[in-house]
C-alpha cells in the first residue's frame, strides 16, 4: 500500500513537465512553475537574441559573425532555461513516497513489471522522445519499441530530405513517439491525457515550423559563392553573397544581380541555366554605348566608381529591348557579359545581390 501522504503529490508541479514546456520556448516552464517574472525574462531575452541574430545575418548592414555569436548565446540561454525549469520545480516538490514492494510470488508473475520500471517518470520519457524518437522507450526499458521508433525517424528524415511534401513525417513521428512513451509509462497520480494531447499538438506545430522555416527563408533569400574575377573589385573569388528573391523586383541601374544564363546565348562551355552575377547598366528602352573607355546610357556617361579599369572595347550604340536588360561585369575587360552575348531577358533574373556575408573580413552591404 502507498503512504497516506501520496494524495498531496497530485497538487505538486512535475519537474519534467516543466522541462517539456521549456523545450518549446524558454520561459514557459518557469511560468508553469509559478515564476512569472523569471519566465518573462527568459522569453523576452530569447526573442531579443533571435531577433538580433536574424537582423545581423540577413540585413545588409548586419555582421554575420555577430549574428552567429548571438545565435550561440541564444542556444546557451535555451539550455540554461531547461535546467532552471527542472531545478526550480524540483526544489518545490516533496520527495515522492516509495511504494511498498510487492510480494515475491506477485513479482514473478508474467504480468508484473520490473522493480525499476515503477520509478520511471512519464514526462521524462516524453522529454527524451522529443530529443529523439525511441529514447523515451529505451528509458522505459521497452527496447523493441524504442528500436522501431529510432529506425523510423532515420527513414523519415531521409525521405523528407528527398521529397519536400514528406517534411511532415518527422514531426508526426516525434509527436507519436512522445504520446506513446507517455501512455506506455507506469500509471501514477496526476496523469493527464488531455495535457499530453496538448503537448503532442505543440510538438507537431514546433517541428513543422522548424522544418519549413529554412524552406521559407530560401524562397526569399539565397546564398551563392563567387567563382570568378568578373566582378572584381566589388566581389572576389570565394565571397559568399546573399541574394534577395522577389517576384516583383524591378532592377535599377547599378544593381548587382544574379541570373540564369540565357538559352539563346548558351555555349558548350556555358550551358543555359548557369548562374551569373553582373551589374545592371541598361534598362528596357534605353540606348547603351561603350566607347573610348566609357559607358554611356542615352548619351550620358555613367559615373562608375565600382569598376577597376575602364573597358578597352567598343560596343553599340544599341537600344535595350522591352523585357530585357544590359548587364556588365565590374571587371570590364575580363567578363563574359552582355557586350559578348547580348541582352538579358528579365525572366532569367533570380534576384538582387545585396550583401557579402562571408568571409568575415569582407562582410558588408554590396553596392
Amino acid at each position: 500500500m502507498l503512504n497516506s501522504q501520496q494524495p498531496v503529490r497530485r497538487a505538486n508541479k512535475e519537474p519534467w513537465l516543466a522541462v517539456n514546456l521549456s523545450l518549446f520556448f524558454p520561459g514557459i516552464g518557469q511560468i508553469y512553475a509559478g515564476k512569472l517574472g523569471k519566465g518573462i525574462v527568459f522569453t523576452v531575452s530569447q526573442l531579443l537574441l533571435l531577433a538580433i541574430a536574424a537582423w545581423s545575418v540577413f540585413s545588409p548592414a548586419g555582421n554575420t559573425v555577430t549574428g552567429l555569436s548571438f545565435l550561440a548565446l541564444g542556444a546557451g540561454v535555451y539550455v540554461l532555461n531547461l535546467f532552471d525549469a527542472h531545478k526550480y520545480v524540483k526544489k518545490q516538490t516533496p520527495q515522492q513516497p516509495k511504494a511498498t514492494p510487492a510480494p515475491k510470488k506477485q513479482a514473478h508473475s508474467s504480468f508484473s513489471l520490473s522493480p525499476s520500471s515503477f520509478n520511471k517518470e512519464p514526462w521524462k520519457a516524453v522529454f527524451l522522445s522529443q530529443i529523439l524518437p525511441g529514447l523515451g522507450h529505451l528509458y522505459l526499458e521497452k527496447l523493441m519499441t524504442g528500436g522501431l521508433f529510432l529506425s523510423g525517424i532515420i527513414v523519415a528524415a531521409n525521405l523528407s530530405a528527398l521529397f519536400s511534401p514528406l517534411l511532415i513525417c518527422p514531426p508526426a513521428l516525434y509527436a507519436i513517439a512522445a504520446y506513446h512513451a507517455y501512455v506506455a509509462a507506469p500509471e501514477h497520480p496526476g496523469k493527464s491525457k488531455q495535457l499530453i494531447s496538448g503537448i503532442v499538438g505543440a510538438i507537431i506545430a514546433l517541428r513543422l515550423t522548424t522544418a519549413y522555416l529554412p524552406v521559407w527563408v530560401e524562397r526569399r533569400v539565397e546564398r551563392f559563392t563567387i567563382p570568378s574575377t568578373s566582378m572584381v573589385p566589388a566581389l572576389q573569388i570565394g565571397d559568399g553573397i546573399l541574394v534577395s528573391k522577389n517576384s516583383h523586383y524591378l532592377p535599377e541601374r547599378g544593381d548587382p544581380i544574379v541570373f540564369k544564363f540565357p538559352e539563346t546565348a548558351q555555349t558548350e562551355e556555358v550551358p543555359a541555366g548557369t548562374l551569373f552575377v553582373k551589374r545592371v547598366i541598361g534598362k528596357p528602352g534605353e540606348v547603351v554605348q561603350v566607347s573610348s573607355g566609357r559607358v554611356c546610357v542615352n548619351g550620358k556617361p555613367l559615373q562608375e566608381n565600382y569598376i577597376g579599369l575602364p573597358p578597352v572595347y567598343e560596343w553599340g550604340p544599341e537600344t535595350v529591348p522591352a523585357g530585357s536588360y544590359f548587364v556588365l561585369g565590374d571587371n570590364r575587360n575580363d567578363s563574359f557579359d552582355s557586350h559578348v552575348w547580348g541582352f538579358l531577358p528579365a525572366g532569367n533574373i533570380v534576384g538582387k545581390a545585396y550583401k557579402i556575408y562571408w568571409p568575415p573580413a569582407r562582410i558588408g552591404a554590396l553596392r
